[in-house]
Parts: structure tokens; sequence; C-alpha cells
């Protein structure tokens, strides 16, 4: 008997553990759940796409060969008319005397005095005669009349035309007395025709995307191509007509993006779009205006106007954009976190006595991260704010609530530990 009795105690303290056991397992699965704090935040709608920055850019070449001497920093400011290199060489003053001449002409041209002028064609003529005689001698006619061309019947058009134009008469004159000194000394000196950032790196795609052709780009110009950036402040020599350097317009650029043609529907000409640069690791936040769009077939090109940040991204040619078309604010939560009940989407929260409660929830904006969801109609302090679904009001999720962060794993009602 005695035994029998036994028998159900150790049962029943064995039913008991088990109880407990299942109990635990129970509070485990369902009990303690994963939240998330809402917090206040924004979400942004990005259009990603590529860029090519199209610059105001001039490159200078040399005349000779030889080595050159240069004055400033890679990406320091110069003004127009500084002297920014020297290009030494052993060569006769033939190529030197050329140019002299050309600043000659350009001189009478500002002064206007014709007489004056008709001296310096006569002149520029003598000196290029060799390379007229040496033309005509391998029949080569088309250049024999394009070197006489480039000298008009007043001397007001010489060989560069247009090199001198943004050069005032001090700045000329000042110029030929260097040219004059460098026959003797051996150095051509090298002024900057405009204001803007000095750079050495050169990448053959200057002429490819030039700023007075900007407006023209299209999707299949916009291709990106093959190309190699040439540093020349460290190179030792240098031939003639071989880039050495260049100066950008620091003031302001373009970037066109290409973009497929249902994404370009979503801007218009003429307004502000919020951009994201993306260059070698880092990222800059500038307002572009956009100056035309170019719809192709499939893709269609934004041409972007930009007056900032360039001293950024002076020696990049292509770019990573971000292009935001709008900005949610509101309450943040993770969208895995939404859940439908009643016909209704919203989240469970948790609330301050554990208690597991379903809120819905207005939706602004979401991706597959976060959702944006609207913070309600302001009742009193400290109270949940409203929104309204299907005509009817409903409390809604609130800064700071727990957040439940995977919904299929508790119920309305539930207390959670």
């Amino acid at each position: 008997m005695a035994k029998r009795k036994n028998f159900g105690i150790k049962n029943f303290f064995f039913s008991l553990i088990a109880v407990c056991i299942v109990i635990y397992i129970f509070q485990s699965l369902h009990g303690s759940v994963e939240t998330v704090v809402a917090v206040k935040g924004d979400l942004e709608n990005i259009i990603k796409a590529e860029g090519i920055i199209v610059k105001d850019e001039r490159i200078y070449n040399a005349t000779l060969d030889g080595s050159v001497t240069y004055y400033y920093e890679e990406g320091s400011k110069v003004k127009q008319g500084q002297l920014i290199a020297n290009l030494n060489t052993d060569s006769n003053s033939v190529q030197i005397n050329k140019q002299i001449a050309e600043i000659e002409a350009a001189i009478n041209s500002k002064k206007k005095n014709p007489e004056v002028a008709a001296v310096a064609t006569k002149e520029a003529l003598t000196l290029y005669e060799d390379d007229i005689q040496d033309s005509i001698l391998k029949n080569e006619f088309d250049n024999m009349y394009n070197i006489v061309g480039q000298v008009d019947n007043n001397g007001a058009v010489f060989v560069n035309q247009g090199t001198y134009d943004s050069y005032d008469i001090n700045q000329l004159e000042n110029m030929k007395k260097d040219l004059e000194k460098s026959i003797s000394t051996h150095k051509v000196p090298y002024y900057s025709a405009k204001a803007g950032i000095i750079t050495y790196k050169i990448d053959g795609l200057e002429e490819v995307y030039n700023i007075e052709d900007v407006y023209n780009l299209t999707a299949s110009s916009t291709l990106k191509k093959e190309y190699t950036v040439s540093d020349k402040f460290n190179k030792e020599t240098v031939s003639a007509n071989e880039g050495i350097l260049k100066i950008i317009r620091n003031f302001d650029y373009y970037i066109a993006a290409t973009v497929d043609n249902e994404k370009a529907k979503l801007f218009s000409e003429n307004k502000y779009i919020k951009t994201r640069i993306h260059s070698d690791g880092q990222q800059y936040e500038v307002w572009g205006f956009i100056k035309k769009i170019n719809y192709g077939s499939e893709q269609s090109v934004l041409i972007l106007y930009f007056d900032d940040y360039f001293y950024k991204i002076y020696d990049e040619r292509y770019v990573d954009l971000e292009l935001i078309t709008d900005i949610y604010e509101g309450i943040k939560i993770n969208t895995e976190s939404l859940t439908e009940k009643d016909g209704m989407t919203g989240v469970y929260v948790q609330d301050a006595s554990n208690i597991i409660k379903f809120f819905p929830i207005e939706i602004i904006g979401m991706d597959e991260n976060f959702t944006i969801v609207a913070l309600g109609e302001y009742v009193e302090k400290d109270e949940r704010r409203l929104i309204n679904v299907d005509g009817k009001r409903y409390f809604t999720v609130k800064i700071f609530d727990k957040v439940i962060s995977d919904p299929e794993m508790v119920y309305e009602g539930q207390i959670a530990d």
C-alpha cells in the first residue's frame, strides 16, 4: 500500500515538472518577442544613375620639345593672366617668333589699328613662308590655303585664332616681352587664359564631352568609354603639341545622367533635384538644376547644372548618382513588422504592461527595408494620435512604441515576458 502511495506521489511530481517544462517552452516561443523601438525618421525615393561630368576646361599644349617647370600644385585655384608654367627647351627661336607674331596680331586687333596690323600681317607671312613653300612642294595645297587663310588682310586673325581673346592688352604686352626674353633663355612662359582650377591630369575625353555640346548629349553618346588618365606633373620631358596641363572653370559644371525612359518621366525641365554624388568612396549632397531632358527610344539623358562642390570632383569624369525624387517624413519602422488584421494594415505593439496590442497605420512611403507611417492627428498631450481608415478614426502607433519585429509570432492580448 505504501509503495502505491509513493508511486502516486512520484507521478504527481513528474507530471508537474512536465507541465512546467511545457509552460516554459510555450513562453519561450510565444512569450518573449523581439521588438524594435519606433522612431521619427525619413525615407528617400531614390533613382540611381550613371553620370558624366562635363566641364569648361582647356588644355595647354607644349609648343616645343622640352621639360616643364610648374608653379602651382594640383588642384590650386589660379587667376586669369597668372604665370602657371615655363617650357624649358633648347630648340631654335622659330616657334617662339611665331607666338610673338600671333600675340602682336592680337594686340593690334584689340587696338584696331589697320596700318600696324597690315605690317604684322606681312611679318607673319614671312614667318610662315617656309611652311607655305613646304606645303607647295608636297602638293598639300589644302594645308597651304589653311596657313594663308589664317592671316587676313587686316592682320587681325592669326594662327590659334581666339587663343588670346580673353587677355587684355597689358597682359598681352607682358606675354610678348617674356617670349622675347625666352629666345635667349630658352624658356617659353604659359599664362592662365581664365580663372579656375589647375590640374595636370588629362584623360583624353576633354573634346568628347565638350561643354559647348552638353545640351546635345544622348543615351548613345553617354556610353562609358575606356580612358587613361595621364598625370603630367612629374613627367620629365614633353613633346611638341603634347598636353601639359589644363585649367577648369570652377564656378559651375554639368552632369549628364542616363536613366530609363519610365524614370525620366518623373522629372521635369527647369526644376531642382537633390542629388547625391558618389566619388572615391565619398558622397556629396548637392542641388542640381534640370536644364534639359533628351528622350531616346529606351533611355533618356538628364542634363543637370551645378554650381557647388566642384572642388571635390574636378578631376573625375564618370560618377555614380542618386537622384532623390521624394523624401517622406514620419515614424520609421521595419517593413517586416507590417501585418493585416480585420482588413487593416498595422503593427503589433508591446505596451508598458507587456500586453500585445494591434494598431492600424497610415503608410506614407516604404521600401523593402523600412516604412514611414503618418504621425496622426493630435488629440492632447501624452495621448495617442488618431488616423482615419475608411471613414473611422483609430489610435495609431507612436514614437518610442516597442513594435513587434515578427507579427506572425504574436496575437492580440498576449502577455509577453
